[in-house]
């Protein structure tokens, strides 16, 4: 057995609960069941639940995630041809890391600055509504587990890649959003908007699949409450443990 910090209980809260995505059009039925399932446990336990979520323009908001994601990206790659002694080169890294520096670096600073405005003023709004909510309960993924491999790159898209060195900004964005976003982004719709606007967020294994996979329920609070976030993980696991369960892949 491991040592436990005892949390003191969170409270009656006042828990938000999302049934759709920010950045994908829909769930997989899992991880609907899983928000479901929490959803139940939560009244359970005393906790006042609503249904609603913060309103979030995809479109701008995505576009601002692979911009700010690029821009950095960028940077490491050339930190590490510095480290080498070398000039950033396509054949040293992955498709999709040469994809997004390349984007990074087509960014101007004007369209960098663009895209912080944009996280901050979706920021505030999702403050303000956490001002009316002490919790946010949405599903962590849109789909269950993947595949290793499944969410790699085509050939075709590595090849494209490898001819765009000097296609315009917008092109590259559009290929990026078709490789690594859009379809990609129905896998994880709900955690970027958190590294964003900046309020915590945690994921709890409270629901299993009919194959024995976990399947995350995703619960943010306001800024800084982390406090509450860990108080309610250890009300969840007291009541719903899961740290001997396994799935099926890790047994063999």
């Amino acid at each position: 057995a491991h040592d436990r910090h005892p949390q003191p209980p969170p409270g009656r809260l006042r828990v938000a609960v999302m049934r759709d995505a920010f950045y994908a059009d829909e769930l997989h039925p899992d991880c609907l069941a899983a928000v479901d399932e929490a959803a139940a446990l939560l009244r359970e336990l005393g906790h006042e639940v609503v249904e609603a979520r913060p309103a979030v323009p995809r479109e701008p908001m995505v576009r601002a995630y692979f911009l700010t994601v690029a821009a950095g990206v960028a940077r490491l790659v050339e930190e590490a041809a510095e480290a080498a002694g070398t000039r950033p080169r396509p054949a040293d890294f992955e498709p999709a890391t040469w994809l997004l520096a390349l984007i990074g670096w087509k960014t101007s600073a004007a369209e960098l600055v663009g895209a912080q405005q944009t996280m901050q003023r979706v920021a505030r709004d999702v403050a303000a509504f956490f001002e009316k909510h002490d919790v946010l309960l949405s599903s962590t993924l849109g789909q269950p587990p993947a595949r290793v491999g499944e969410l790699a790159m085509q050939p075709k898209e590595k090849a494209q890649i490898a001819v765009l060195r000097t296609v315009p900004l917008k092109r590259l964005l559009d290929l990026a959003l078709a490789s690594m976003g859009g379809e990609k982004l129905r896998w994880t719709p709900n955690t970027q908007l958190f590294n964003q606007t900046g309020q915590p967020a945690m994921s709890v294994p409270l629901h299993w699949n009919a194959a024995g996979l976990p399947i995350g329920v995703q619960f943010a609070a306001r800024m800084g409450d982390e406090a509450t976030l860990f108080r309610l993980a250890a009300q969840l696991e007291e009541a719903r443990p899961w740290a001997d369960r396994l799935p099926p892949a890790a047994r063999d």
